[in-house]
């Protein structure tokens, strides 16, 4: 499980492929589909100098991309924790809109891992 090495956005390039375990493939909708709520969520703390549920937020999208095969989506919501922890209001929207990006750009193929 691997993604291509590039940096949302993505708008003279590529767009981003995340290579999948195929058994993950029935699961990938809502898995999108939540992140896209995860990022709503934060975007809505941003806000609110709400930064403990950022940090929440984003520690899990950490967790949970790794596992589905995202490592992008992991390094930005990493990104995100860690801003989060800084309460650094700027670094988190500009790695909202990165990870907006991504999440609307990334090419999933599956394969049998």
């Amino acid at each position: 499980m691997r993604d291509t090495p590039s940096a949302p956005p993505y708008p003279e390039s590529r767009p981003p492929v995340a290579h999948v375990d195929a058994s993950f493939e029935p699961l990938i909708p809502k898995f999108m589909t939540n992140r896209k709520k995860e990022i709503a969520t934060m975007a809505e703390a941003v806000i609110h100098n709400d930064f403990d549920t950022i940090r929440k937020v984003a520690h899990g999208m950490k967790g949970v991309s790794g596992s589905y095969g995202f490592p992008a989506m992991t390094a930005a919501a990493a990104l995100l924790e860690q801003a989060a922890k800084s309460a650094d209001g700027d670094s988190i929207n500009r790695q909202l809109t990165a990870l907006a990006s991504y999440l609307d750009q990334v090419q999933i193929v599956y394969e049998e891992l």
